[in-house]
């Protein structure tokens, strides 16, 4: 009997399923995002919907496993019903008695004898979609932007900052071609990943977690690039000696900060590099115009701060009020609303900022969660409103307040 299956995640790792998936012995009774803009496709469902569909399994087919499993437990489905296709893709074995793995036996749903096969695929696809990116960028790359967006495309970065980054590299002046960037998870969704591997930069990634790092470093095709992965949790008093103790120092190419957490307090504790293009993560949620940070808190944990998963970072203004005193041009944002990118006023000719750079876009993900871990979807004000009750500082006035007093909600 074939097995009921579940695909949680609709984007480039779920195709790669479908390239891989045998009807034969699995059949996909159903679709489900957390991007509601899918929703109304055929056949794609709502999360809190899945609870209530006849199914064997899910297999979340989005670089969110971990997150989107606890969604899902949340939901009250048993963690043995939830699968990861990183895990499936990994486990492949050769059978000797059949060519077909049996998801019932060996919960793979392929139908491939050899790995080598498989990952001839893989390559070919990823070929595939980097020819497809150096082709818009080179349609782009001269182009006088009216915004960053007109530039945008992705390819292992989580919105369109790959496409960003290429029209900078290419308009900015940058004789070190090196980077260094900050809360890569374990590299496979990240800023610099394609400017790695398609303009074979230099570069220094760190995330807090030692299995993302060890994972990274168990990469197959690390030998090919000069990557130094180190696992570390940043603060302001450690950050120098860190990049100091990986090789890194003066003039660098780009500077990427996603930390969740003390971000604009690690910007301006960082003395020991200038990057050409600077690249900051900032809570849109906090809009446009008061310069405002989270409290410093050496052990700052975005999750355990607060339950909404909203309270982190700081504003854009505050990022923007450092460029200007830093001698950087703000170049905009990308259409997602959460990367700032800042190009140092001595690399680029003032004509090549985009005329749009300064309007604030206001961001459409909904990533807020309720005290079991469940999305919420708040949008707008709601964002602010959930945590009203929580503190920031305001950088000009050098105090701190409740949100609800600084913003009267």
């Amino acid at each position: 009997m074939k097995k009921r299956i579940i695909c949680f995640g609709l984007g480039k790792i779920y195709q790669a399923f479908l390239s891989l998936y045998d009807d034969s012995r699995a059949e996909i009774t159903a679709l489900s995002d957390n991007d509601p803009a899918k929703w109304t496709q055929p056949g794609v469902m709502e999360p809190s919907q899945i609870k209530g569909t006849e199914f064997d399994f899910i297999v979340i087919t989005s670089a969110y496993f971990v997150e989107i499993k606890e969604q899902l437990r949340g939901y009250g489905i048993e963690e043995s019903r939830i699968l990861n296709f990183y895990d499936l893709y990994k486990n492949l074995m050769i059978k000797s008695d059949y060519e077909i793995l049996d998801l019932l036996k060996d919960n793979v749903p392929v139908s491939y004898k050899y790995e080598k096969e498989i990952g001839e695929i893989k390559d070919i696809q990823e070929k595939s979609l980097f020819l497809n990116a150096k082709i818009y960028a080179d349609a782009v790359q001269d182009k006088r932007l009216r915004s960053l967006e007109e530039a945008e495309f992705q390819v292992y970065s989580q919105f369109g900052e790959d496409g960003i980054i290429q029209w900078l590299i290419h308009n900015v002046a940058i004789d070190n071609k090196t980077f260094i960037e900050f809360g890569v998870e374990d590299y496979t969704e990240a800023n610099t990943r394609f400017l790695l591997m398609n303009n074979n930069w230099s570069g220094l990634v760190m995330d807090g977690s030692e299995a993302n790092m060890k994972r990274l470093n168990s990469w197959d095709y690390l030998w090919k690039y000069d990557l130094m992965a180190v696992a570390a949790f940043i603060t302001k008093d450690n950050i120098n000696q860190i990049i100091l103790d990986a090789g890194f120092q003066g003039d660098i190419g780009i500077l990427s900060i996603d930390l969740d957490g003390n971000d604009w307090w690690i910007l301006n504790a960082i003395e020991c590099v200038s990057p050409r293009i600077l690249i900051c993560e900032y809570n849109n949620i906090f809009g446009n115009e008061k310069k405002v940070t989270v409290p410093y808190d050496a052990e700052f944990v975005r999750a355990k701060k607060h339950y909404s998963n909203l309270y982190w970072g700081c504003s854009i203004a505050a990022f923007r009020g450092w460029a200007k005193e830093n001698g950087y041009y703000y170049m905009g944002s990308n259409s997602a609303g959460n990367n700032a990118f800042f190009v140092r006023r001595d690399c680029i000719e003032p004509e090549k900022v985009p005329a749009d750079a300064d309007e604030f876009i206001e961001s459409r993900y909904r990533e807020s969660r309720d005290e079991k871990g469940n999305l919420t979807y708040l949008r707008g004000i709601d964002r602010l409103k959930c945590i009203r009750s929580m503190e920031v500082f305001e950088i000009e006035t050098g105090c701190i307040d409740t949100i609800t007093n600084i913003y009267h909600v």
